[in-house]
């Protein structure tokens, strides 16, 4: 498709110089001690297959960089929201200015910590490394908090550990993207 094309040339023109500017030592003091690595994804069409998406998903990416798999969500899923959460201000600009130029009314970036912000209306959460180890305890606390009113599904890339040792959650599904990377599929247990 040509839009996203489009998204994603632009994203590669804007992410080079923005992740060539940044000092870890500067956003580490702006936004606390948290996890700034970025990776893209080169996956997106297989991505979404092992997920049962209707237009009451609310989907996040938690660690959302420059918006790559909302975007692309947004457009192949007219009918289901698209939220992404970033720390760094400087890629979630870049993200908010292409849902703006491309007329995307079902994707929304929020610049934040994701620890912080409500996410409450989610049902399928995706992360890719946006976190210290030792952060993972108070997300996933959160993930069960919403996990006792509805269904939710983790789709964890690489970092899977402590996704793999919550209780409350069960792994559906296996991706390998390369020998090291890994995509995992969960979904929360039933409450009762």
């Amino acid at each position: 498709m040509e839009q996203l094309k489009n998204i994603q040339s632009e994203i590669e023109q804007y992410s080079y110089p923005i992740e060539e500017g940044l000092s870890l030592s500067e956003i580490t003091i702006k936004y606390g001690f948290n996890s700034y690595r970025y990776g893209s994804s080169s996956f997106l069409e297989d991505l979404f297959d092992p997920i049962s998406i209707t237009d009451k998903t609310v989907f996040y990416d938690l660690g959302s960089g420059y918006g790559n798999i909302i975007l692309y969500g947004a457009i192949q899923y007219p009918n289901v929201q698209f939220k992404g959460i970033e720390i760094l201000e400087e890629r979630n600009k870049v993200c908010v200015d292409l849902i703006k130029k491309e007329g995307i009314t079902n994707a929304t970036a929020i610049s934040g910590d994701l620890l912080k912000a409500d996410i409450s209306d989610g049902n399928v959460f995706y992360l890719y490394n946006p976190l210290h180890d030792f952060q993972y305890a108070e997300l996933l606390d959160k993930l069960y908090q919403i996990s006792l009113k509805k269904d939710i599904v983790v789709i964890a890339e690489s970092h899977c550990r402590s996704f793999d040792e919550a209780d409350w959650l069960e792994q559906y599904h296996l991706k390998d993207i390369d020998v090291i990377r890994k995509i995992k599929y969960y979904r929360s247990k039933p409450a009762y």
